[in-house]
């Protein structure tokens, strides 16, 4: 079987997804978002499982002119992995300022279908001058400690910023915005964490004039659920939780359907079966497994793939069993849940207390982080079941 010689989009699936065609599933968390665009949300969900790619799918679907939702945000993608402000007045600038740079570059967008409208919104550069220039016009005065790199606004600046610029969206038919906050994580380690929060909820709970037209998603795992737990954020009280999972069973055999059409090679059901029993529908592993088995040779063994892809997934699930005890994926207590969801492929809750010999409530949250991590699956009957066999094969190996 020949390599594919074109640009696979999905040679690595590290990155986001950015065109709407390669994009398949959680429709549900989708409409969701767009039909209530001004809420607090907190999107949870392990490495590789698609959080920043569902966040792009939420950016485009709310700049759709197409959309027949009455009430439209405009989408801001925030990075704060990527961005890393230094404090909350930082982190006051830099939502105006990634604010002021996204509507810059969507006044040069052309009407299209949404396919293309993206991509031009993507490709646009739009340096920091239009922000600066902004704040000029509207008689802003920056806080600055170092006037190359830090910026800051104090919330009379951030309010008034805000307000012109929501001002402006209504005439481009958006009744405010939406930030995208992806790698919340970022800020829960910093001291100034609980303040950043108090901060942000008082703007949805006391501030009359921004409340209706702020809505806020946040992304993140691990950190960002243990810290609610720990200090009972301000912010992260009023927020709806949604977890991410892995794909349905329909939506994976669309995106292997759209995979084998793109590179022009025909899988039969039996192998169809077989992506979907050992990937477990995660996204991350079914596109690996596809790459795999495309540039394969066809006589080589499923057997000769399994080890291919246990070979090559290793550091990944290394990671997701986390046995050296970092922070930010499975506890000890969450891998004895896992490992006797292995020995019982089908069971509830109470079927793992009594073979664990923990509480209830210990079960029910080790597998709530299991879940986050799509390498296992709640059934509609209260069941658990192991998702990718490709991991439980992993962890039998070690």
């Amino acid at each position: 079987m020949p390599e594919f010689d074109g640009e696979r989009p999905f040679d690595n699936y590290r990155v986001a997804i950015t065109d709407p065609s390669h994009f398949f599933g959680r429709s549900d968390l989708i409409n969701t978002i767009l039909k209530s665009p001004f809420q607090v949300r907190i999107l949870l969900g392990g490495r590789r499982l698609g959080k920043t790619s569902a966040l792009r799918a939420v950016e485009w679907n709310l700049l759709n002119p197409q959309s027949n939702y009455p009430r439209r945000a405009f989408p801001v993608l925030v990075n704060l992995q990527l961005e890393q402000p230094k404090d909350l007045d930082n982190l006051r600038y830099l939502l105006i300022a990634r604010l002021r740079e996204a509507i810059e570059r969507w006044r040069e967008v052309p009407l299209a279908e949404i396919r293309q409208m993206y991509r031009e919104f993507l490709g646009k550069i739009t340096g920091g001058e239009v922000t600066l220039k902004f704040l000029s016009q509207a008689d802003i005065k920056l806080n600055f400690t170092n006037p190359d790199t830090e910026k800051r606004l104090n919330n009379d600046s951030f309010r008034l910023a805000f307000l012109k610029t929501t001002e402006e969206l209504r005439k481009l038919n958006f009744q405010g915005v939406c930030f995208l906050m992806d790698g919340a994580e970022f800020i829960v380690k910093q001291t100034w964490a609980n303040d950043a929060w108090a901060y942000l909820r008082g703007l949805k709970d006391t501030d009359i004039a921004i409340k209706s037209c702020l809505g806020l998603l946040l992304s993140g795992y691990r950190d960002l659920k243990e810290y609610q737990q720990r200090v009972g954020s301000p912010l992260l009280n009023i927020a709806e939780i949604e977890w991410l999972a892995p794909l349905s069973e329909e939506d994976t055999k669309k995106l292997i359907s759209d995979r084998a059409e793109q590179e022009n090679i025909l899988l039969n059901d039996d192998q169809i079966t077989s992506i979907i029993e050992w990937s477990g529908c995660h996204p991350y592993l079914i596109q690996q497994s596809l790459n795999m088995i495309f540039d394969s040779n066809q006589q080589d063994s499923r057997a000769n793939l399994i080890d291919e892809l246990l070979q090559h997934h290793d550091n990944d699930f290394s990671a997701w069993w986390n046995a050296e005890k970092f922070s930010g994926c499975f506890s000890e207590d969450e891998r004895t849940v896992y490992f006797a969801l292995t020995q019982n492929p089908k069971a509830t809750l109470q079927d793992l207390a009594n073979y664990t010999g923990f509480s209830r409530a210990k079960v029910s949250e080790a597998l709530e982080v299991i879940a986050g991590t799509g390498v296992i699956r709640s059934l509609d009957d209260d069941f658990y079941t192991v998702g990718s066999r490709l991991f439980a094969e992993w962890v039998k190996q070690q």
